[in-house]
């Protein structure tokens, strides 16, 4: 079996893993598995050692999420990869049990159980990326309630200039490892290493790490703490509640997380602010799985007010939702249905002021689903109008929110809505081409491997060619450039916008040459 595996992995940049799920190993009474594990060791094979059967410490990580700038660089760092390629790996191959506070949709602003986890955990490990205000925030307040076992992380991230951390804790012993935009198999394993003699210490409780611990007399201070008394029966409802529903979804097994929406239809002790925003988390966990249906049915009991922060993410995932299940419709009639509730929610986030590159985004992606049924059946007046009206959304999102994505599809829409070429269509598309350009290549400054700032530049690159008649080898060049820093479900998109523009007047075999570019790029 390492045989085989290593032959996959050889000529690639991957490198071999070997995960294995196992007991405490008894030296006395040794198994498979764990013949696998010093074969694969003594190879010099990377091994992470899951147990199913143990007493787990608990940690909570402090960390920055999504795409950030730093402060101190001014460059752009997706921080997530970091959490699922290093940070996830080491504590479950540590056996620690683990949360994070960004992975619950919260209905105020720091819930007690973010507090609580801080607070409680056994061991905190903290990512300093981006200099993150709320990572500085959550921080302090574990210095305060706990006196030792918080790790302190500064990644180097390739390409951006080391930076040390801020003044006011550069005294505490601070860990670090070097990753990419993306974690490539050998950065994540060379951290993983580097950090794992970091968290055994830790958790051992040999030493105090807390500023606040080392210079005041906080003796008395002892965990685990508890809530005041008169909140207590509340905010546990309201912590049980957070745990079942987060459990459910970090499961991604879709009858979890309908059997949570179950109970939680008839928890006690859970006010219909935090009741609402769980059914809203459920959903969008539901959608990630594919479950249009049963997302619909939770999106449906969980309206906020305009006046709730939650309303624009309902209502944009309510679009999201709604366009989905009008795609898997066979009905055209249901699925016109279908599309035409996405259409009432966008202009219900128009009207309550969300104007910005997401709605009009989404509006423009619902327009393309309803062209696609024009191609066949449908009047060739019906498929113009609805190509100016993607350009009004299109424009209207990148007036009010400028972005290379919604300039790029803007130009589409422009070149494919059969606008007569005069000066008016040349000053406006030459505009938008030079505003998106210039977004673009600040995303690339920021982010030279980032696969949709690469992959807009090339589409950027064909529309001009198209427009100017001049051959398209560089947008060739650049989505062959694209690619090798691209995902499946990325190209993926990338085939379809192509193909979207075959099927609506661009020349195929122009087009066609572009599909095997990319094939033969991957």
């Amino acid at each position: 079996m390492l045989d085989d595996a290593r032959a996959l992995a050889e000529g690639t940049d991957e490198r071999l893993w070997v995960i294995t799920i196992r007991p405490t190993p008894n030296p006395e009474e040794p198994t498979v598995t764990d013949n696998l594990v010093l074969r694969a060791e003594e190879r010099g094979h990377f091994t992470l050692d899951l147990s199913p059967i143990h007493d787990q410490l608990s940690a909570f990580i402090v960390m920055p999420y999504g795409v950030k700038k730093d402060v101190r660089s001014g460059k752009k760092v997706d921080c997530d990869p970091a959490f699922h390629r290093i940070y996830r790996p080491l504590l479950e191959d540590a056996d620690i049990s683990w949360n994070r506070a960004d992975l619950e949709t919260d209905s105020g602003i720091i819930h007690s159980g973010m507090i609580a986890a801080l607070a409680n955990s056994d061991l905190a490990l903290v990512d300093l990326t981006a200099a993150n205000f709320n990572v500085a925030y959550e921080l302090g307040v574990r210095h305060i309630f706990a006196d030792r076992s918080t790790v302190l992380v500064n990644p180097h991230v390739e390409g951006q200039a080391r930076h040390a951390p801020p003044f006011d804790i550069n005294m505490i012993r601070i860990h670090s490892f070097v990753r990419g935009q993306s974690i490539s198999d050998m950065q994540a394993e060379d951290a993983i290493k580097a950090l794992r003699p970091v968290v055994r210490r830790a958790t051992a409780e040999l030493e105090i790490d807390s500023p606040a611990h080392s210079w005041f007399d906080l003796a008395a201070v002892k965990r685990p703490f508890s809530q005041l008394s008169q909140l207590t029966a509340a905010l546990t409802a309201e912590n049980g509640a957070r745990e079942k529903i987060g459990l459910a979804i970090k499961s991604s097994d879709p009858d979890a997380m309908k059997a949570a929406a179950e109970w939680l239809s008839n928890a006690t002790g859970v006010h219909e602010g935090l009741r609402r925003s769980l059914r809203i988390e459920l959903a969008i966990g539901l959608h990630a799985e594919e479950d249009y249906a049963d997302a619909r049915a939770l999106l449906e009991l969980s309206q906020p007010g305009l006046d709730d922060p939650l309303h624009r993410v309902w209502l944009q995932e309510c679009v999201m939702v709604y366009r989905r299940l009008g795609e898997d419709e066979r009905d055209p009639v249901a699925r016109q249905g279908l599309w035409r509730t996405a259409r009432g929610y966008l202009e219900d986030a128009e009207t309550a002021g969300y104007v910005d590159s997401e709605t009009y985004g989404s509006w423009g992606g619902l327009l393309k689903r309803e062209l696609e049924l024009q191609l066949d059946n449908g009047d060739p007046a019906v498929a113009k109008n609805l190509f100016r009206e993607m350009a009004e959304k299109y424009r209207a999102g990148f007036e009010g929110d400028p972005s290379f994505y919604t300039g790029v599809n803007l130009l589409m829409a422009l070149r494919l809505s059969g606008r007569d070429r005069d000066e008016s269509f040349r000053e406006e598309f030459n505009e938008i081409l030079t505003v998106s350009r210039f977004l673009n290549k600040i995303a690339i400054a920021d982010g030279p491997t980032d696969y949709w700032a690469l992959a807009t530049r090339a589409e950027l690159t064909l529309h001009e060619c198209l427009e100017s008649g001049r051959p398209i080898d560089e947008a060739a060049e650049q989505f062959a450039e694209a690619v090798r820093h691209g995902r499946a479900d990325q190209i993926r998109s990338t085939k379809y916008q192509l193909n979207f523009l075959a099927r609506h007047g661009d020349p195929e075999e122009v087009i066609e040459r572009l599909r095997l570019v990319i094939e033969q790029a991957r």
